[in-house]
């Protein structure tokens, strides 16, 4: 392959990586187009990925579990998502060489840190407003928390984990200049008020922390620390509003989905009751009172393994863990190759 299409496809496949981070819409275009490109270019050998084995078993039982669904049309969006996973045949084709590497997380890491700037705005609007109001419906720790170039915070503050966790132990090699758009990632982390992904990126530092040059310890941990420390009042507030209002549905309701997702999985083991099905089935194994009456949306069941098991099974469960376990082990062996 030339080196200048090989060049323009690798912008391309980044772009698109980079657009996940502001647009959806955007970044499947790209990876469209990339993956188009690839194709007509006629490619060589091909690398496959070294998780190929358990993505495969993962796509196998995703449409064995649509298969047995009674209502197999509502979950078709879980097959047509199999081309996203494109993705990662096409970076360990391209991203190929350490320059290339550190392109590519300069780049992620600056679209980051942009949308983290936008947060930060986005929080001191909010927090200006509910200063005024008072009202639970506009407070930016609970209701209205900050979304980036995103729609809902937590596909925000989710993406910004990634991100974080990514660029932390890179930043020993990518050096000092990129402390402060981390830095700004951290930030982000903080005033999104997830606690999930407060838990992700304290667990995500603290595994690499003992591995990084002090520099960047400080580099990063003391601007996260300080922001952290002056909205401690918020971090107390958002903790405490689930404490001091045991009635407050997005945390109340979590138990009612977590019991109500075991039952299904109770009834469905092996093929769960279908993809995308969470929403329609959950009234019939909901225990509590007037379904209509819940302040909560049920449907998402709030915890990923119930999610899983519930929806696509047991065997798909499996997958999915066999998947996840092969991702980090090739993360482990590019690590050490490195």
């Amino acid at each position: 392959m030339p080196g200048n299409r090989d060049t323009w496809l690798f912008a391309v496949i980044l772009a698109s990586a980079a657009a996940a981070l502001v647009s959806i819409a955007v970044a499947e275009t790209l990876l469209a187009m990339a993956s188009l490109g690839w194709l007509l270019a006629r490619p060589g050998r091909i690398v496959w990925p070294s998780y190929i084995l358990p993505l495969v078993a993962f796509m196998a039982t995703t449409a064995l579990s649509l298969a047995m669904s009674p209502q197999p049309d509502i979950g078709m969006s879980a097959i047509r998502k199999f081309v996203l996973f494109a993705m990662g045949l096409l970076a360990v084709n391209f991203v190929n060489t350490e320059r290339r590497a550190r392109i590519s997380l300069g780049v992620l890491i600056a679209t980051s840190a942009a949308g983290a700037v936008l947060g930060m705005a986005q929080f001191g609007i909010s927090y200006s407003r509910f200063i005024s109001t008072q009202k639970l419906a506009d407070d930016p720790t609970v209701l209205t928390r900050i979304t980036g170039f995103m729609g809902h915070w937590m596909t925000f503050s989710g993406e910004q984990l990634l991100i974080w966790c990514a660029a932390i132990p890179a930043l020993s090699i990518l050096g000092r200049r990129w402390f402060v758009p981390v830095g700004l990632v951290g930030v982000a982390l903080v005033l999104g008020f997830t606690r999930s992904v407060w838990l992700g990126a304290m667990a995500g530092f603290l595994v690499v922390a003992m591995q990084l040059p002090r520099k960047v310890l400080i580099g990063v941990a003391v601007p996260v620390a300080i922001v952290s420390l002056l909205a401690s009042s918020l971090i107390y507030h958002r903790v405490s509003v689930s404490l001091q209002q045991p009635q407050f549905g997005p945390d109340s309701g979590r138990l009612q989905l977590f019991f109500g997702g075991m039952r299904m999985i109770k009834d469905h083991p092996w093929f769960g009751v279908g993809p995308e099905r969470i929403h329609t089935e959950f009234a019939r194994y909901y225990r509590g009172r007037d379904l209509n009456q819940a302040n909560f949306y049920y449907g998402h069941l709030e915890d990923n393994v119930v999610q899983i098991a519930a929806g696509r099974g047991l065997l798909f469960l499996a997958a999915f863990f066999w998947f996840i376990f092969g991702l980090y082990a090739s993360c482990l062996e590019f690590s050490q190759r490195g």
